[in-house]
């Protein structure tokens, strides 16, 4: 699994890590046993996957696109527990759910699916499945790397799918407060839909479920009931982010 990792050490596996779901898409995922990674021409950014939407150019002047750019789905996780931007921007209707769970756990289902190879010292890897932490840098910085023709041509043609796999996880320095965390998986020329499902047993995978603060006490016991009624038995609980605790002041008379 070490060679799938992006930007990551294997001491980083066990971090936890968060993501905010509609109350709707959590249910889905409990009643289909399953996660959806989407193809990066979905996320919002347009600056998103620049480098295998770039145009390559080879030593004889002839141009290409990079074909296999559309094979590869992801889903964007954060190592940031909780901030007001994220529950704002991800929960929109104050209807959402933070999943908590560790890279470990959330990428081990999906390691499994991309199959295994095995090195001469017998460490496993995959060509289609990895996992990774986002670095962050200004456009100029990201320019001047999609003009360096060996590193770039190194991540293009790098056979172990480590390379193309990794151009997924450069972005601009504006999303910094995101801390992100992505699963990239290469479908290998399967790539008719737009999303890519794989199987997790999420009352396994996931630790912690945590809901909107902005929601009202009546529509978050009705929801926390279901996720019970589930078999989710680990921590379910409100987030305090808004609740204002009443303090007690001491004075003294100045007079």
């Amino acid at each position: 699994m070490i060679d799938n990792l992006v930007f990551l050490t294997d001491a980083d596996l066990d971090r936890p890590v968060y993501r905010i779901f509609s109350f709707q898409r959590l249910e889905e995922i409990f009643q289909e046993r399953k996660l959806t990674l989407v193809k990066p021409k979905l996320w919002d950014d347009p600056f998103e996957n620049f480098i295998l939407n770039s145009t390559g150019r080879l030593p004889d002047g002839r141009e290409f696109q990079m074909g296999f750019r559309d094979n590869f789905y992801g889903q964007c996780w954060s190592l940031t527990k909780e901030s007001d931007a994220m529950w704002r921007i991800y929960s929109p209707d104050k209807n959402g759910v933070k999943v908590k769970t560790t890279i470990r756990k959330l990428f081990t289902p999906l390691f499994q699916v991309g199959g295994q190879h095995h090195k001469m010292n017998g460490i496993v890897y995959n060509l289609s499945s990895f996992v990774g932490k986002v670095k962050y840098a200004d456009t100029k910085t990201l320019i001047t790397m999609l003009k360096d023709e060996q590193r770039m041509s190194g991540k293009i043609f790098d056979q172990s799918g480590w390379g193309q796999a990794s151009t997924f996880f450069f972005k601009r320095v504006a999303f910094r407060h995101e801390k992100e965390v992505r699963l990239i998986y290469n479908s290998q020329n399967d790539n008719q839909f737009d999303t890519f499902k794989f199987n997790i047993n999420p009352i396994d995978v996931f630790d912690e479920i945590v809901f909107d603060p902005r929601m009202t006490e009546t529509v978050y016991q009705e929801q926390k009931d279901k996720v019970v009624e589930w078999g989710f038995d680990k921590s379910i609980i409100q987030s305090g982010l808004y609740k204002l605790k009443t303090f007690t002041i001491a004075l003294r008379p100045t007079y």
